[in-house]
C-alpha cells in the first residue's frame, strides 16, 4: 500500500480453504447477512481492546458498483462496517466514496491485473464533515491491498485525512 497509513488491523489471516473463508463466502454469496453482523461485532470487540484505533472519527466501507449491489442485494462491506460502527460508537460514512467503474471479481486475478481493474474505479462523491480528521477504511478481505489503495487515493485527492484500514481477514 502506497499511501500514508496511521494504523492497520485484521481479525484473521485468510486461507482459501479455511473456516473464515467459508464464513465470508456464505455471507457474501449465500445471503447470510447475520454472519456479517456477527463478524463485525467480533471485530469491533477486538478493536476496542486495542489502543491503535481509538481515535477514529468515521468508518468508510469499500463501496460496491451499483450493478453488483443490485445483483447481490447488499454491500457486504457496509454491513460489517455498520456492525463495527455500532461497537466502536463511530459514525458510518456512506456515499462519500463511490465505485464508478464496474470491475471483474478480483478474487481470481493476479496482482498486476488487480491494479488495472481498480485504477480509477473509485471517486470522491460527498464531502466529509469537518470534524472527521481520521477515518477508517474497511474492506472484508485484503489480498493485495489494491482496492484499499485505490479508495485511499480517491479520498486523499480531496481531503487532508489520516487514514487507517481494517478488515476481517488479510492474505498479505
Amino acid at each position: 500500500m502506497n499511501f500514508p497509513l496511521e494504523n492497520a488491523s485484521a481479525l484473521f489471516y485468510f486461507e482459501k480453504e479455511g473456516k473464515v473463508a467459508q464464513m465470508i463466502h456464505q455471507f457474501k454469496y449465500l445471503d447470510q447477512r447475520h454472519l456479517g453482523v456477527y463478524l463485525g461485532h467480533w471485530l469491533g470487540d477486538t478493536l476496542l481492546e486495542s489502543s491503535n484505533l481509538k481515535k477514529v472519527d468515521g468508518i468508510i466501507p469499500v463501496p460496491l458498483h451499483p450493478s453488483k449491489k443490485r445483483k447481490r442485494g447488499y454491500n457486504q462491506a457496509a454491513i460489517i462496517a455498520g456492525a463495527l460502527s455500532e461497537k466502536l460508537k463511530v459514525p458510518l460514512v456512506k456515499k462519500t466514496l463511490i465505485r464508478v467503474k464496474r470491475t471483474q471479481s478480483l478474487a481470481q486475478i493476479g496482482y498486476d491485473e488487480r491494479w488495472r481493474e481498480v485504477d480509477q474505479a473509485f471517486e470522491f462523491n460527498k464531502p466529509l464533515p469537518k470534524e472527521m480528521k481520521h477515518v477508517l477504511l474497511f474492506d472484508d478481505v485484503i489480498t493485495t491491498g489494491t482496492t484499499l489503495t485505490a479508495c485511499a487515493r480517491a479520498l486523499l485527492k480531496k481531503n487532508p485525512l489520516k487514514l487507517s484500514i481494517v478488515s476481517l481477514a488479510c492474505r498479505l
